[in-house]
């Protein structure tokens, strides 16, 4: 899985294990074994990331760390491929 993913990110608090028990949930894509993303999310916000390969979402993702941004209304969809999630948050 991922044999040619160069590129590691790692945004906020990324383990899940460090939120209080049962207060989170993970949000998980994999894009041809090219890129995976893994978001942490508590409370409709996403509180950490890992970004796996050329995922083009670091800046994204950071920012909605950073604001703490509800992502309530895109949370079931924000992941997917054929969605450009920079719409909803700019």
């Amino acid at each position: 899985m991922l044999s040619h993913a160069e590129q590691v990110v790692l945004l906020g608090d990324y383990k899940p294990e460090r939120q209080e028990k049962g207060s989170w949930r993970i949000v998980e894509r994999i894009v041809d074994d090219e890129q995976y993303v893994r978001c942490v999310v508590v409370e409709h916000k996403v509180v950490g990331a890992m970004l796996i390969g050329e995922t083009d979402l670091e800046e994204t993702m950071e920012n909605l760390i950073l604001n703490k941004t509800n992502i309530a209304h895109v949370e079931e969809v924000f992941l997917d491929p054929d969605v450009d999630i920079d719409d909803y948050f700019d």
